[in-house]
């Protein structure tokens, strides 16, 4: 660094600058106080002593002239002396010569100004007392004085300014450049460190800089510190971003990425690869059983083995709670795919034991093959997204085929998928353009033949498939949440009609409404039913409300409860298709029930089959104990009407007795029907010679 530069650093530090201009400050100010104490001392001892050596002179030469003072001046005025004034001691003026000042008389005598000072004293001479004026110019000693005093202004600026220089330079030496190099270190350190946490600088020699560079690295050592443990927290979060949680296998987010990338390595290298879409069976009945707890431990078992006992597939990704879907390359024929999927069935359903518990799943596999299973003319995403699809289809097809058991993905499956999105969309459009249309099936009391009421069953007209059977559009309803809407228009709909026909005189006909297992779920059915009752004025005992067997045993504890709500506010209650649930009987005598419907499975071979024939005993007893009405559906001749009339039955529905008939029908033939029974070959919209019977609306 060259001294020119040096110098303009030096001046450029406010901290040097500050520092030397507070000591040349404070320096000259003291100074200056000094000087000016002696200056001003020193003037007044030269006044001081022109005055003495004066009064001497002047007295002396008063005694030597002896009383002849007009020769004084001459004698005694010089460059200071410059004007002489004595009296007497009868104040009678005896000399006045040179620069008086205008002197009148002792009392009236002027004061000394610019230069000029008067100073008095007395002399004894062997006559009298003289009273002496002296008038002395002092401007000599005063320009002697400022002038002197010039010097010392001068002597003490400059001290002031080279102690200020000195210490400027003192302050840039020994503070400003070693703070200047630590900087510098600590900037060459950061540029170097190419974003990342600086390295320790080292420590200077200065030792008043060693804690402030001590502390610098205390602070690039807290930001390394801070630099890992956020390396680690990104770590962490791109793990937890492309893993699950629970079983730290990779998630949705990860496998897609793989998927995507295994579709164009396969596309470029003419390979092949297969999707295997794993599902536990029932897992939420598990979950219920056992615990959420022990639930998640079931999947993370199940995670543990598919990772470590089927080490050789390329993925196994979690997509859902209990979804898992494993990867293959390299795997499309169907004989390598079958032992893949049931070595992965044989691996998931093995016990695990956990406190206490054996506890054993069964799961539903779905596969789809790359590259025979997809339309290679899509783009990448689409046909990664198109093979999970059709592994997903053939995993329903499984679970709908009895489920523990695999499938692999066919145009078939592709087709029905086809068809049933078709179905879900037009049952979108059915519900807003009014294509439903309600059918009653009349009920007779067997033994007195009297129309009792009739069941209404839901029929889709579509515009241009005709009528769609229940059997496909009920489920479909059912698993869309349709089947709320529809089923509130059909119980409106069932509940006016009857309202039409107390109307028209039929006061005591009652009408039979299917429930759905979606509306007990749904929180809603005992205010929809109300409403309905009210809108259309009808007396709420006159209302049935069917529930099939297998939905009374999908939830019994809220089912019960819902029974009991509804039964209390005078609805009636039935239990649909008798005999195909499970466990009904331990409920049965819990269900605020009024009627039980007997399944038209059981009442076909009736005359012929002595298994069929105990069972409707066995159903019409219970019906007798538990005070219940029975009704029996699907009765198709005049057999099977007699054996149920000798056997107690006391509600007969079916083809023998009249086929479902649209509102108009329904009413013309309660109008025709006391004249005899229904012919059961008319022509039904869905079926001449069965009644369809699906869940809800069959």
């Amino acid at each position: 660094m060259d001294f020119r530069r040096e110098l303009l650093n030096v001046y450029h530090s406010k901290t040097a600058r500050l520092m030397a201009g507070s000591l040349a400050l404070i320096l000259f100010t003291s100074q200056w106080i000094v000087f000016l104490s002696g200056l001003y001392n020193d003037y007044h001892d030269k006044i001081a002593q022109h005055i003495s050596v004066q009064e001497t002179k002047v007295t002396e030469q008063i005694h030597l002239v002896d009383e002849q003072f007009e020769n004084l001046p001459e004698l005694v005025f010089d460059e200071s002396l410059i004007g002489l004034v004595i009296i007497s001691g009868s104040d009678d003026l005896l000399l006045k010569a040179g620069e008086t000042l205008g002197f009148s008389s002792i009392r009236e005598q002027l004061v000394a100004n610019n230069y000029v000072l008067n100073f008095q004293w007395l002399v004894q001479t062997p006559g009298e007392t003289l009273t002496v004026i002296a008038y002395v110019d002092t401007k000599p000693d005063v320009i002697a004085t400022v002038v002197l005093a010039l010097q010392l202004f001068v002597l003490a600026l400059f001290t002031s300014l080279l102690a200020a220089a000195v210490v400027m330079m003192g302050v840039f030496r020994f503070y400003v450049y070693p703070m200047e190099n630590l900087i510098e270190a600590l900037r060459t350190s950061r540029e170097e460190s190419q974003g990342r946490a600086p390295e320790l600088i080292e420590l200077p020699e200065r030792a008043d800089l060693k804690p402030l560079a001590q502390e610098i690295n205390n602070l690039i050592d807290g930001q390394r510190k801070s630099e890992r443990q956020v390396k680690v927290k990104q770590q962490y979060l791109e793990f937890a971003a492309h893993h699950d949680p629970l079983t730290h296998l990779p998630n949705r987010l990860m496998f897609e990425d793989a998927l995507k990338k295994t579709v164009r390595a396969s596309i470029a290298d003419d390979r092949s690869f297969s999707v295997f879409l794993i599902d536990f069976d029932n897992f939420k009945f598990f979950n219920d059983q056992y615990g959420n707890l022990i639930g998640d431990k079931m999947v993370i078992e199940v995670s543990n083995r598919l990772r470590t006992q089927i080490s050789e597939v390329d993925l196994i990704a979690r997509l859902d709670g209990d979804e898992f879907v494993v990867l293959q390359q390299d795997v499309s024929d169907t004989e390598s795919i079958e032992n893949i999927a049931q070595r992965i069935m044989k691996v998931v359903s093995e016990p695990y034991e956990y406190r206490g518990f054996t506890l054993k799943t069964a799961i539903s596999v779905g596969v789809s093959r790359f590259p025979s299973d997809v339309l290679v003319s899509q783009e990448d995403e689409l046909l990664g997204e198109e093979i999970v699809n059709n592994a997903s289809v053939a995993l329903q097809e499984a679970k709908s085929q009895g489920k523990a058991q695999y499938q692999m993905f066919t145009e078939k499956m592709r087709s029905n998928l086809t068809n049933r999105i078709r179905l879900e969309e037009d049952l979108k459009v059915a519900l807003q353009a009014g294509q439903f249309e309600v059918y009653y099936q009349p009920k007779i009391n067997i033994h007195t033949k009297e129309a009792t009421g009739a069941e209404a069953l839901v029929r889709w007209n579509h515009p241009t498939h005709g009528y769609v059977s229940p059997e496909d559009f009920v489920p479909v309803a059912e698993e869309t949440g349709m089947i709320i809407e529809l089923g509130e228009w059909i119980l409106r709909s069932a509940c006016y009609k009857m309202r039409e026909l107390q109307q028209l005189g039929y006061l005591g006909l009652n009408v039979a409404v299917n429930i759905s297992a979606v509306q007990f779920t749904d929180g809603n059915l005992l205010p929809m039913v109300r409403k309905a009752l009210d809108d259309s004025q009808l007396a709420p005992h006159l209302l049935e409300l069917e529930i099939t067997e297998s939905a009374v045993m999908h939830d019994p504890a809220e089912v019960i409860n819902s029974l009991h709500q509804l039964g209390a506010h005078g609805m009636k209650l039935a239990i649909d298709d008798f005999g195909t649930g499970y466990s009904s009987l331990a409920y049965l005598k819990k269900f605020p029930v009024d009627t039980l419907k007997i399944d038209k499975a059981f009442i076909t071979d009736i005359s012929s089959d002595g298994d069929d024939v105990a069972i409707v005993e066995a159903v019409l007893g219970l019906g007798k104990h538990f005070n219940m009405k029975v009704v029996a559906e699907g009765i198709e001749d005049e057999s099977q009407l007699e054996f149920l009339k000798a056997s107690g039955c006391d509600i007969a529905q079916g083809y023998f007795v009249s086929k479902p008939l649209n509102s108009e029908q329904y009413t013309e033939w309660l109008q025709r029907w006391p004249y005899g029974v229904q012919d059961a070959a008319a022509n039904d919209p869905v079926s001449s010679h069965m009644e369809p019977k699906t869940g809800t609306n069959g």
